[in-house]
């Protein structure tokens, strides 16, 4: 089996911390992929200080404005929150649904890893390694309504246009009810078996994000050496 070390950033963006409900499913994929031998690591977007984006890049026609580190990395923690993702294999991102989208700590950090998209040659100086290109994440939402397939869709196309790859089975929800312990023991008495898949897909996000990120790990997402078939 392969032994090969899978470092696993867990992001909990919710204002309600360890108390959440998209915490706590973002617990449950980092336990099950200790269980198959990740090293796990969890941050709190409410217990840092992230500023809000500028907006730099629409200053300029080109966008050179938005620079890398951010121009505010000597006053908040977005340096240490941008560094800690690149570092890490693979990437858990959990989610409240406010209105049909992530909480706002959590697009405040979409919005500031714009620097990390806009200034890739002088991240790979500084890591050499590639930013977010080809790094595996699955995201969490909790939700009390409905939106939680708005939210995750927003979520997942910002990532993916950086590059970040979202698993199959990847865009988890849970209804708010489920986490009521007394409506789970209601669902089982009288035999409702349909919301398992949450639990069993929590599962294997933690096993498939191990698992998947050490069979590509290495692999060059952009080769620009690679020569496309003219047929």
């Amino acid at each position: 089996m392969d032994k090969t070390i899978v470092s696993i950033l867990g992001i909990s963006s919710s204002p309600r911390g360890e108390k959440s409900r998209s915490e706590k499913m973002l617990q449950k994929v980092l336990f099950y992929a200790r269980k198959f031998g990740g090293e796990t690591k969890i941050l709190r977007l409410c217990e840092l200080n992230i500023m809000h984006c500028e907006g730099c890049y629409s200053q300029t026609i080109d966008g050179d404005k938005c620079v890398y580190p951010c121009i505010q990395s000597d006053q908040d923690d977005i340096d240490m929150l941008l560094d800690e993702m690149i570092n890490a294999d693979a990437l858990v991102i959990a989610t409240p649904v406010y209105w049909g989208s992530g909480c706002s700590y959590l697009q405040v950090m979409l919005e500031k890893m714009t620097c990390l998209e806009n200034n890739e040659r002088k991240v790979i100086d500084r890591y050499r390694k590639l930013t977010l290109e080809g790094k595996l994440a699955v995201l969490l939402a909790s939700q009390d309504g409905e939106g939680a397939s708005m939210a995750l869709a927003q979520i997942s196309w910002a990532l993916n246009h950086m590059g970040v790859m979202i698993l199959p089975y990847g865009k988890i929800f849970q209804p708010s009810l489920l986490s009521n312990r007394f409506v789970r023991f209601g669902l089982r008495l009288i035999g409702v078996k349909k919301f398992g898949w949450v639990d069993n897909t929590l599962r294997l996000a933690g096993r498939n994000l191990v698992n998947v990120t050490r069979l590509l790990k290495g692999y060059n997402f952009d080769d620009n050496k690679v020569i496309e078939s003219k047929s």
